[in-house]
């Protein structure tokens, strides 16, 4: 499963946007909004592309993910929050842990911390992060494991209309974003990824994802305005780029708050 690492911690670690002071109520329904002001948090507009948009202090997120395809079938979990003023200088700090899957040698047996700082300009709708992913905390399962962290840096960029609103993310790292067939030492050169997302409506986002040289098409959902919960779903490699020449499906569902 070593191979899922990243994808399965980059899912589990995006943190739906908390919109005001949100948070989970009494009410639990499935109905449609006519503006993003109704949610509590918004669709996920990538699926492994890290996110420009800085976080602040008084939020935080907990998600879970798995990643399956017709062999094997594997997840993780991240929790973590927000510091600062992402006005000036602000960030996410989470822990990503996994596997969920006791057959590749143990349940919770990766551990990896990942941090970001960045600031929004909030007249352009623009954000800009740089962060630092995949520090190993414990890794006890006897595999070989690449040390090194991951560095990137990310810009989103919001296309408010009053039709069909979108996000834009471009960046580069390394390690982690290299291409996934890429030899060599990953760490020395930076590889490039964007994503892109358009908002059909308020709860539903429409995204392609190009990280690692792989391309994944999905969706964001949020199906209870009132709670602070984003689904996501995609198809994974649908170019076939890795060696297995097959496509996986991903899931995740994260959870954020106001504190």
């Amino acid at each position: 499963m070593k191979r899922y690492q990243k994808i399965i911690i980059g899912l589990a670690a995006l943190s739906t946007m908390a919109l005001g002071e949100g948070t989970i109520t009494d009410r639990f329904s499935v109905y449609k909004v006519d503006d993003f002001s109704q949610l509590n948090s918004v669709p996920s507009f990538s699926l492994g592309a890290p996110a420009g948009l800085a976080g602040g202090f008084g939020g935080a997120f907990i998600g879970v993910s798995g990643i399956t395809d017709k062999d094997d079938t594997d997840g993780g979990m991240s929790i973590g929050m927000g510091y600062g003023d992402p006005n000036k200088i602000g960030g996410n700090v989470s822990l990503g842990i996994g596997s969920i899957d006791p057959v590749d040698g143990g349940a919770l047996n990766r551990g990896a911390l990942n941090i970001s700082a960045g600031h929004n300009f909030r007249e352009h709708l623009i954000g800009v992060s740089v962060g630092v992913n995949s520090i190993n905390l414990w890794h006890d399962n006897g595999e070989d494991y690449d040390k090194t962290p991951s560095i990137y840096v990310a810009t989103t960029k919001l296309l408010a209309n009053e039709r069909f609103p979108m996000a834009m993310t471009l960046g580069f790292g390394n390690n982690n974003y290299a291409k996934v067939n890429e030899s060599g030492d990953k760490d020395e050169h930076f590889y490039p990824f964007l994503s892109g997302a358009v908002y059909v409506m308020p709860q539903l986002s429409l995204i392609a994802d190009y990280t690692s040289d792989i391309v994944t098409l999905g969706i964001g959902v949020v199906p209870f305005p009132d709670l602070p919960v984003s689904l996501a779903f995609g198809a994974y490699d649908v170019g076939h780029e890795r060696d297995e020449d097959k496509v996986s499906f991903i899931g995740s569902l994260s959870v954020s708050f106001a504190l």
